[in-house]
């Protein structure tokens, strides 16, 4: 009997244990843990996902417009080539047609860049002279054809 506790002490391992009072806290705990997991992971895995989605789609968007590019460019060379005249005479005037659509694109490119620093009259000076130029070729294949 003497390894027995007194009676009116409880056993060490069964009062540290034991739930007195309210004995919803472990419920609560774990919902308070989940929200702060939740609040966690919305804050770092949503926004992860937010931006591998934009870049995803940039870069969908970018290869799908490099592509539209090189169409609207292989376009333009063969309605020049076949429409304009230009390089008439020389046999095969397809290198003429490629100059022709370089220029064009250059002069933009060089309005473009002109209009970098946030004037955009040199964008439609670049439209105006590239204008001129189409206008300028098809008169002088018109006249060129009536002589």
């Amino acid at each position: 009997m003497a390894d027995q506790e007194p009676a009116d002490q409880e056993p060490a391992a069964r009062s540290r244990f034991t739930l007195t009072g309210d004995e919803t806290w472990p419920g609560e705990a774990a919902d308070r843990v989940v929200q702060i997991v939740s609040a966690v992971k919305d804050k770092t895995t949503g926004n992860v996902v937010l931006a591998v989605r934009a870049v995803v789609y940039g870069l969908v968007a970018t290869a799908g417009a490099i592509g539209l590019l090189i169409l609207l460019t292989v376009a333009a060379v063969r309605l020049a080539d076949a429409y304009l005249p230009i390089g008439a005479g020389v046999g095969s005037a397809t290198w003429a047609a490629h100059l022709f659509v370089g220029i064009m694109l250059t002069v933009i490119g060089a309005g473009l860049w002109k209009a970098r620093t946030g004037s955009a009259k040199p964008v439609y000076a670049a439209l105006i002279v590239d204008a001129a130029i189409v206008i300028g070729i098809v008169f002088y294949g018109t006249i060129s054809g009536l002589v």
